[in-house]
């Protein structure tokens, strides 16, 4: 009998890995896989080490936050393999950042930009501005990724890069 190792970690496949039409399946890499009942796939150890060892598909360790992006947020992180694995906890462990701003607040991509690069914290305590278009923000590290999405004359941040701490205030 083939044991079959229980994947509740996740397989990402640089963003190959696509629902099939049938909503209890998987396909990755081209090959079909079905889920349990909660959702989980379980491949044996040869189908794990062939999906992973070409490279196109990575296994990650530990829980991987369910992800809903639009289909433009979708095509801007499959052309940027390192703001996908930031969006699951997988940032690039060098300085610097590469991650996908989302429309909407400005206060919110920045607690993203904090959490996904292990920044300690984000303290906001000036005007939230909407964003209106997803991009990909890439800098060299999370002050110069800050300094990119505050571009504006109302709030400026204060960045304490010791302590891996943010603070955003009102410009006077």
């Amino acid at each position: 009998m083939m044991k079959k190792l229980l994947i509740t970690l996740a397989v990402v496949s640089t963003l190959s890995a696509c629902a099939t039409q049938n909503p209890n399946t998987v396909m990755i890499d081209g090959k079909e896989f079905q889920k349990d009942p909660n959702g989980v796939i379980h491949l044996s150890k040869s189908e794990l080490n062939a999906i992973t060892s070409e490279g196109g598909s990575t296994f990650v360790e530990g829980d991987v936050p369910d992800i809903k992006l639009t289909q433009t947020e979708y095509e801007l992180v499959k052309t940027n393999q390192d703001a996908f694995f930031s969006l699951v906890g997988q940032a690039n462990p060098d300085e610097s950042v590469s991650m996908l701003v989302k429309p909407g607040s400005l206060k919110a991509n920045l607690e993203r930009l904090v959490s996904e690069n292990n920044w300690n914290a984000l303290y906001y305590e000036g005007p939230d501005l909407f964003i209106s278009t997803p991009s990909i923000l890439e800098a060299g590290n999370v002050p110069m990724a800050t300094m990119s999405l505050i571009e504006t004359d109302i709030a400026y941040p204060c960045i304490d890069e010791d302590e891996k701490v943010i603070t955003v205030i009102k410009a006077e």
